[in-house]
């Protein structure tokens, strides 16, 4: 009967809380309800880091369905832009022969969302992730080791993008 008691006291005590799993609520300003996704700029010496992180932030508001995507700013309501602003992999690790055993790659950018009306700045954000990945003798297979922790990468700042952004407001 006690068991009972708590588990009816918690209910009532977080039923009304309003907790909601992250990503689940656009808490957008009014009249957002589609979103363009630019191709980010990018502003480091290392090509092509623009496109997967393009690539990742509109997988992710597809996969978070809380906006619906636009394929032009024409039938957007606002417009997320980028750019990416840093990039780094150096080593972390060596081992007893002073080889390099592991590298750490760190990307930063910064996304802007403006209201395609009145061209007002409703959002801003920085956001940076690092991914460590294993050194290899084999130049092939350290490319790959980096392309992969640069997806990795992509994918959480993603992430960490439509989270801020659609429970920001």
């Amino acid at each position: 009967m006690r068991g009972l008691a708590l588990f009816l006291a918690a209910a009532l005590l977080f039923g009304g809380c309003g907790y909601n799993l992250p990503g689940r609520s656009a808490n957008l300003p009014e009249g957002i309800e589609t979103l363009h996704v630019e191709l980010l700029k990018n502003r480091t010496p290392e090509p092509f880091l623009e496109n997967g992180l393009t690539d990742s932030v509109v997988s992710e508001f597809i996969r978070g369905r809380s906006l619906e995507l636009a394929g032009s700013p024409e039938k957007a309501d606002a417009i997320l832009s980028g750019v990416i602003t840093g990039y780094s992999s150096d080593p972390i690790s060596y081992d007893r022969n002073d080889n390099i055993t592991e590298y750490r790659s760190r990307l930063t950018a910064d996304f802007t969302l403006k209201r395609i009306g009145d061209g007002k700045v409703l959002w801003k954000g920085q956001f940076s992730w690092e991914e460590e990945y294993p050194a290899s003798d084999d130049k092939a297979v350290q490319e790959d080791n980096e392309a992969a922790a640069v997806r990795i990468i992509d994918d959480r700042l993603a992430e960490e993008v439509y989270y801020n952004l659609v429970d920001g407001f």
